[in-house]
């Protein structure tokens, strides 16, 4: 049986169809006594064929031990089932397709995701999701992996429902996948969709915070660092890297917590247990300067949504993350 590329999967237990990312965020969402594993299926609901999640069940670690969450397939789909048309879809060359067309489009086939246009949220969202399904979701409050009508076109814009997302952790997902699987020339092949800059590198739009606080396109800066101290719900994170030899510091408001589901989901993070750092993701955080009480110069970063944010870990020893997925393994 040929192995497809599954982005979208209908989950009976919220009966519609979602990303692997979203079925991450909702399992995390519910309370811990009432975590059961969700049943999925194909998206494709004359295909319907029962299908596993991989890895949502447990927390993205970073680096090495980041473990991407896909769908999978453990039965054959129907012959006319979309997946099987978005797998021919993705692997045939294109009408005058350029040398570098073909090697990003080879090169993004050893992914588990397939993400080809972000865009970010604006500060006027209403916080709204549409579905796959098209049913609304008010609980999920990222407007992103939404359906989008198309016609028959014969070029790749028709699957833009399934590769264009306003998710933050799942082009971050993506990036950590590549960094692990592809070498630095395929990383580096790598392009999205970012309005209203239009086509950019991957590489140029994720940049590391030693950088620059900012990149051109007010995109993704990301850094390592430790959890200083929690407000509440509120907490302050300090970068392991400095600005012209001045501490970076992140500070989110419990109110910025206390703004939707996602809260929840941020705080399992930090309080997971024998974590030696954290890998924080910031989509274009805003920038100001204070004094601390030594008189030094502190660089504050900030954000207002959490959509903003994505905070991935590494453990001290792998002896908790072995526990903690013996009887979780993150598939069923």
């Amino acid at each position: 049986m040929k192995n497809i590329k599954i982005l979208f999967a209908y989950c009976h237990e919220l009966e519609r169809s979602i990303s692997i990312n979203e079925a991450r965020f909702e399992f995390f969402s519910q309370k811990i006594e009432e975590r059961k594993p969700f049943k999925f299926s194909c998206s494709d609901r004359q295909c319907g064929v029962l299908m596993s999640g991989v890895n949502y069940r447990v927390m993205p670690e970073d680096d090495v031990t980041f473990k991407a969450a896909h769908y999978r397939s453990p039965h054959p789909h129907m012959p006319n089932c979309e997946w099987n048309q978005f797998a021919e879809d993705m692997e045939q060359e294109c009408s005058n397709e350029t040398d570098e067309v073909r090697n990003e489009r080879q090169v993004r086939a050893k992914l588990k995701d397939h993400i080809n246009h972000f865009t970010p949220w604006a500060e006027n969202d209403d916080g709204t999701n549409v579905s796959h399904g098209g049913t609304v979701s008010s609980d999920y409050r990222l407007k992103s992996d939404v359906s989008h009508k198309q016609g028959n076109k014969k070029d790749n814009s028709k699957w833009q429902q399934y590769t264009k997302t306003n998710q933050l952790q799942r082009l971050t997902d993506t990036w950590q996948d590549a960094k692990n699987k592809l070498s630095s020339d395929e990383r580096r092949a790598l392009r999205l969709h970012v309005p209203p800059y239009g086509k950019v590198y991957l590489y140029r739009y994720i940049t590391h915070i030693k950088n620059g606080l900012s990149n051109q396109y007010e995109g993704v800066v990301y850094g390592g660092g430790l959890l200083k101290k929690r407000y509440g719900r509120g907490f302050l994170f300090q970068f392991f890297d400095k600005y012209n030899n001045q501490a970076i510091h992140l500070y989110v408001s419990k109110e910025v917590m206390n703004n939707g589901r996602f809260g929840h989901y941020i705080d399992e993070v930090l309080n997971t247990d024998n974590v030696k750092y954290f890998q924080v993701f910031l989509l274009n955080p805003a920038i100001s300067e204070r004094e601390n009480a030594q008189g030094n110069t502190i660089i504050n970063l900030n954000i207002t949504d959490l959509r903003q944010l994505v905070i991935y870990y590494e453990l001290k020893t792998k002896t908790s993350a072995e526990s903690k997925s013996k009887d979780n393994c993150g598939e069923i």
